[in-house]
């Protein structure tokens, strides 16, 4: 046991007694390396001036550090007694509880003496009041142009297959019209807590208004390798889901996505459960618990007559793993899996249907880091597949008694990317969806739908880590419901961010 730091003198501290001895041994080792080059001073004189002068200089370096570590170590004791009898003077100030006659003081444990004397050397805990808030804001505007005569957002609302609406309103428009546009201003706050939570949100702000991409808190201390995250939460299945738009590839998401889940991923509000398994290579488990509030895939009507379902409706699991193959490559493969409620509505019709929608998925991406400055030689391949299967068996109203509404559709995309200088890359992709396209609805019966897919070609220049150049041009072939139409497109975007930005994921 050590004797309270309060009652006794702070030379005989076993801290103090530590550092004395640890600066004795240091100075000790550096004067037997200087003394053994010493040693070695008169033979080098025989081998030439070069020589003569070389261990000359060594030995002056090894007397200035030994000199620098003197004094460094002589000011860490000073301010190691000062603090010792700081700690010491404190009780004077401060009411002890009195200790009955004859009763002997209580003993001070090992761990509690060194725990006294290091907290006073120790920073305290962030309480909330002091945590550090990151700020940053992304402007993202953009000039495009397609020669279509009422917009390639339009032609990809009305894809044979995918353009149904909901109660009878028009979906909320994400289009870019020829001409500059201002994606968004994405206003990002982030911020450790305490030692126990991390806290994060992301703000979309256009002409239209507000709405909030992410809002999380995260817990950062549970055992076992497990992380909880609640609030508003962009989900862990795929590539791109998890990533906000000023970090993309390429201007656009792909069309699976757009049609699958729309122009913000899937961003629910639920919690998130994820484990890092303790595996020598990268293994990751996730699992989700969201209400189920996403207009394209998990959607619920409004409509009077329709079911109701409390929420949560919308259930997820995901898997993530990549062997260690290097300091130059990384692999990473992923699968995904969502069980939820969705409802279609027909206001036109009176008429509605209510079931299931399952989504199966798969990814993958390799990247090659060639250690050249400013990413030449970088190369990034990478690609996601998603099925998608509705069952909607509970048909409302004048579709009481149709037959059911089923949907088996998927969609892909496969893109690569290559930094050919310093701070510029230059990328294709391919994307498709409507392989499997077969649609049974109460008013057609069974259809089978054609695809659609486009070829993209971008060109990029990272000025820095906080502004980017990049030009995008691509050719469509789209499966409507008025027949097949094809489109150009071309857009030049300029994006940049100021302020304090985290990380971004792998």
């Amino acid at each position: 046991m050590f004797p309270c730091p309060h009652t006794q003198d702070v030379s005989a501290h076993p801290i103090f007694h530590y550092m004395k001895n640890t600066c004795s041994r240091t100075r000790a080792l550096v004067a037997g390396a200087a003394f053994s080059l010493s040693a070695a001073w008169a033979p080098a004189q025989t081998g030439g001036d070069a020589r003569y002068q070389k261990l000359e200089d060594e030995v002056r370096a090894l007397r200035q550090q030994m000199t620098t570590m003197q004094e460094q170590h002589s000011r860490e004791m000073a301010e190691l007694k000062a603090l010792f009898q700081k700690q010491a003077a404190a009780p004077a100030d401060t009411p002890q509880t009195p200790i009955a006659q004859g009763a002997a003081a209580p003993a001070t444990s090992l761990y509690e003496s060194i725990k006294q004397s290091a907290e006073v050397l120790v920073p305290q805990s962030v309480d909330g009041k002091n945590a550090d808030l990151d700020l940053s804001v992304v402007l993202d505007m953009y000039f495009y142009h397609d020669d279509t005569s009422e917009g390639v957002s339009h032609l990809k609302e009305h894809l044979r297959g995918f353009g149904h609406r909901h109660d009878g309103q028009e979906d909320h428009h994400h289009g870019s019209e020829n001409g500059f546009n201002l994606r968004h201003v994405e206003l990002s706050l982030s911020a450790e807590v305490d030692p126990y939570f991390r806290a994060w949100t992301t703000v979309a702000v256009d002409e239209d208004g507000a709405e909030f991409e992410e809002a999380v808190l995260q817990t950062t201390s549970l055992p076992y390798g497990l992380t909880l995250s609640g609030g508003k939460i962009k989900s862990g299945i795929g590539r791109i889901n998890r990533q906000h738009s000023h970090n993309w590839d390429f201007w656009d998401q792909p069309l699976v996505y757009d049609l699958f889940f729309g122009a913000h991923g899937l961003s629910e509000k639920g919690v998130q459960l994820t484990w890092l398994a303790p595996t020598p290579f990268y293994l990751l488990f996730g699992t989700e618990v969201f209400n189920g509030d996403n207009e394209h895939s998990f959607s619920m009507s409004d409509a009077d007559n329709m079911p109701q379902h409390d929420a949560p409706r919308l259930y997820t699991a995901f898997m993530k793993t990549g062997p260690d193959l290097g300091p130059n490559n990384a692999l990473q493969f992923g699968l995904s899996a969502l069980s939820g409620r969705h409802q279609v509505w027909d206001e036109d019709e009176d008429a509605g249907a209510d079931g299931h929608a399952r989504i199966f998925g798969t990814d993958f991406v390799y990247k090659y880091d060639a250690k050249r400055s400013h990413g030449e030689g970088d190369f990034i391949l990478q690609g996601e597949y998603f099925y998608r299967d509705q069952d909607l068996d509970d048909p409302v109203g004048a579709w009481r008694d149709l037959p059911a509404w089923t949907m088996r559709q998927d969609g892909y995309y496969v893109q690569g990317l290559y930094g050919f200088l310093p701070c510029w890359r230059t990328g294709l992709r391919w994307d498709q969806v409507g392989l499997i396209n077969d649609v049974q609805n109460p008013e057609e019966g069974d259809i089978s739908c054609g695809d659609s897919y486009r070829l993209a070609a971008m060109l990029d220049w990272k000025l820095s880590e906080f502004s980017l150049l990049r030009f995008q041009a691509g050719h469509g072939w789209y499966a409507t419901e008025d027949g097949r139409e094809d489109a150009w497109e071309c857009a030049l975007q300029w994006q940049v961010t100021f302020g304090e930005h985290g990380a971004h994921d792998f």
